[in-house]
């Protein structure tokens, strides 16, 4: 791989060590990440390449920078796979941030963004990405139920899917009806959000610009929760109530973006992910992984249902006052 880097970009390099799912390397006081490009389109990186340039001039350090190749392209081919290479200067230490508050800011920036966002676009199309999943998801446990389950694993799959499809109806309902009963305000424009936020993802300090796409504010809200509440074995509601604290002492949220927030988590993405990710699964251990992960959700759907039933309590919003709907049969489970 080395050779084929020093071939297309022009950097030399002896040692490639994994960092956080990525391949990575050290030239001087830079930190380059490999990033595989097989799931972003050109027209996405070309957007991608703006958003990080801009992010950068409004003073993100953290923002990891595309690095062309010699021929001035954003995406390279090594062992015939396309691949972005991304860098990012070495600080000398790495300051603790408060994810409430730097995301936030992050957000601040993005939504001053000046050029029109046509491939990295998800705002307002929730409630069709979503039916499509759903549906294709749909056609494919008909599939399996016509030819019956072949083990354990599709068998919770087979049994389990018409409660996620009513769950999922719920979340496009709840959406719909958002969307139809309230008004966004200046805090509900399109921003630079991320595909999935997590805990993690600014672990080491850095940003970067494949992870991104161009949505609403309370996408990466959502998702922050989701992970939280399922990654771990004990929910800590208070750290969930300061996240939004901190995050509104520098954006107050609006009752649109709460309910916005709440259709995502009622979203059950990640049953879908988990149904998705078995059936992409090369290797054995990683579907043995996968059927663990599905048994877990499920052992726990009941404790999923009271979260959902109430996280407007639990962030201690004055449900009544903001007028935000509750899902009536959450409250008889």
């Amino acid at each position: 791989m080395q050779k084929q880097i020093y071939e297309k970009y022009g950097l030399r390099t002896d040692k490639i060590e994994k960092a956080d799912g990525y391949d990575t390397f050290i030239i001087q006081n830079y930190l380059y990440f490999i990033v595989p490009a097989i799931h972003i389109t050109e027209g996405e990186m070309t957007e991608l390449h703006q958003m990080s340039a801009y992010m950068l001039s409004k003073g993100d350090t953290a923002v990891a920078s595309f690095v062309p190749t010699r021929t001035g392209t954003i995406i390279a081919h090594i062992h015939e796979q396309p691949i972005v290479i991304l860098r990012k200067h070495i600080q000398p230490y790495t300051r603790a941030i408060n994810i409430g508050k730097e995301l936030a800011k992050f957000h601040q920036r993005g939504r001053t963004y000046p050029y029109s966002v046509n491939y990295c676009k998800r705002i307002g199309q929730w409630k069709d990405l979503w039916g499509k999943r759903l549906d294709q998801m749909e056609m494919f446990w008909r599939s399996k139920v016509q030819m019956h389950p072949e083990n354990a694993f599709e068998r919770m799959f087979v049994d389990s899917f018409p409660y996620y499809l009513g769950l999922t109806e719920n979340a496009i309902q709840y959406l719909v009806d958002t969307e139809l009963d309230d008004e966004p305000h200046t805090v509900d424009c399109a921003t630079i959000c991320h595909q999935r936020f997590t805990e993690r993802l600014w672990r080491q300090g850095t940003k970067l610009p494949t992870e991104w796409v161009y949505d609403h504010c309370s996408r990466d809200l959502a998702e922050w929760v989701r992970y939280f509440y399922h990654a771990n074995s004990s929910f800590e509601a208070e750290k969930m109530k300061s996240f939004f604290a901190e995050y509104q002492r520098v954006t107050p949220l609006t009752t649109f973006s709460w309910r916005l927030i709440y259709s995502r988590l009622l979203f059950p993405l990640h049953y879908f992910e988990c149904i998705e990710g078995y059936y992409l699964a090369q290797e054995e251990e990683q579907k043995r992984i996968y059927e663990e992960r599905l048994l877990h959700i499920l052992n726990h759907s009941s404790e999923y249902e009271q979260f959902l039933q109430g996280f407007y309590d639990l962030v201690e919003l004055p449900v009544k006052r903001f007028n935000l709907p509750k899902i009536k049969w959450l409250s008889f489970s």
